[in-house]
């Protein structure tokens, strides 16, 4: 009984697409990440991140949505959508999306050798991709999301 429990769950998470990112309800920007809200004017609300540090922003004025791409020091606008909710189904549930900027599989390969993420926690490739790491499963560790980036900013110049 064990075992199929164990089973269960695998197969549960190898499904659900919910694993490789956290959403929740819009925090500031300039409170948690000082270093990149010049870059993105108008993205002055965070809506989630993912399991390997793309930050989910929100411009409150035109309901328009971001991904920022840390180690690429760089960020997609996705256009306008009517909710978070909407945004989420529309783009973070996305197959491709899924596949290509949350590297599902990646974080899953992570996770079996790290453990679950807990509050706040992100797989953090070291060294970073922008200073020759290679993002091999076994160069991750764990880290707080808000640090990484900070850190990150200031390596890619984009703090103030």
């Amino acid at each position: 009984m064990k075992n199929l429990v164990l089973i269960l769950f695998f197969i549960f998470n190898a499904l659900n697409p919910l694993y490789a990112y956290e959403v929740f309800e819009p925090i500031s920007a300039e409170e948690k990440i000082p270093c990149w809200v010049s870059s993105f004017p108008g993205y002055t609300e965070i809506i989630g991140y993912s399991s390997l540090g793309h930050v989910f922003m929100k411009s409150p004025s035109e309901s328009a949505y971001a991904v920022l791409h840390p180690f690429k020091k760089g960020a997609k606008s996705y256009g306008v959508f009517e909710s978070t909710e909407e945004f989420e189904k529309q783009i973070l549930e996305e197959e491709s999306f899924q596949i290509f900027v949350l590297n599902r599989d990646h974080v899953e390969n992570i996770r079996e050798q790290l453990g679950p993420l807990e509050g706040e926690e992100v797989y953090i490739p070291r060294p970073y991709p922008f200073l020759g790491g290679d993002e091999s499963i076994d160069s991750y560790s764990k880290g707080n999301i808000w640090v990484m980036l900070e850190i990150v900013g200031q390596f890619q110049d984009v703090c103030s």
